[in-house]
């Protein structure tokens, strides 16, 4: 069998990128190693050329390697694909791979897991099949993500990260995600946040109002950094975006604003 090995693509990658790439003929599996936008480049081109797709993760946060969603930036924007068609057939979690992540990815792909979770649990779309992986992820999550940042050769700690992140991924596949990640989009756009960090700017805020969850001290903990943006421009563009009506409490603009005060 003919596999094309599709590795480390850019982080945000642009359609014209994914349709850049010219696969040879006679491929019949396409391998995408490498983090969520490398197995959505992926998706895409599996997709396009009609051919079996095997995800291999080597950062724990997306578990993209499980669902039908495909990110791409287009315009400057990104935009969120979704088809079933996008889910990878097969997927190897293989925890070896993710022990080289620096530290400011393991982070940022720990809070994108952990968004996803949470975001999974106070949706309008949750269902008890959702529930529990969102609850599965996050019992695994502050421990196994505080130990990975600690000792990033604990393959124990990762290989749980790694299962943490697949079953966050199962989780959004059901609800879809809502107002941590319409925050974090146009954070990155306009000031390039990576995609987890840009998330948990929000997370403390929206675990204690929509779940009463006081994420706080552990956020803390981890050691995120501050960052230089105009909230009220952010807070007017996400109060537009149409996430914010997956939750199953409503989200006013002074509720983003206050989210992300405590990150300047």
């Amino acid at each position: 069998m003919s596999k094309y090995l599709l590795k480390h693509c850019p982080p945000n990658p642009t359609l014209e990128y994914a349709e850049s790439i010219k696969i040879p003929k006679g491929t019949l599996e396409i391998i995408s190693e490498g983090g969520g936008s490398t197995i959505d480049v992926g998706k895409w081109l599996a997709r396009k050329y009609n051919l079996k797709h095997t995800a291999v993760p080597t950062t724990a946060g997306t578990g993209s390697e499980v669902t039908k969603y495909c990110v791409l930036m287009e315009n400057g924007k990104k935009v969120t694909h979704t088809d079933e068609k996008f889910i990878p057939q097969n997927f190897i979690l293989n925890p070896e791979l993710v022990t080289t992540c620096p530290k400011e990815v393991t982070l940022s792909a720990g809070l994108d897991a952990m968004s996803q979770a949470l975001e999974a649990l106070w949706s309008k779309n949750r269902t008890p099949e959702s529930m529990f992986y969102s609850e599965s992820a996050l019992n695994l999550i502050p421990k196994y993500l505080t130990n990975s940042l600690k000792n990033p050769k604990d393959i124990t700690a990762r290989f749980n990260m790694l299962i943490a992140a697949n079953f966050s991924g199962r989780a959004i596949n059901i609800t879809g995600t809502n107002v941590c990640h319409a925050i974090s989009y146009p954070l990155t756009e306009i000031y390039g946040i990576s995609h987890g960090l840009a998330c948990g700017m929000s997370l403390a805020y929206f675990a204690k109002k929509m779940a009463n969850v006081d994420l706080s001290e552990f956020l803390k903990g981890l050691g995120l950094p501050k960052q230089d943006i105009d909230i009220d421009k952010i807070a007017s563009i996400v109060i537009e975006n149409e996430k914010l009506e997956n939750c199953w409490l409503p989200v006013t603009k002074e509720d983003i604003i206050a989210s992300l005060s405590p990150v300047l």
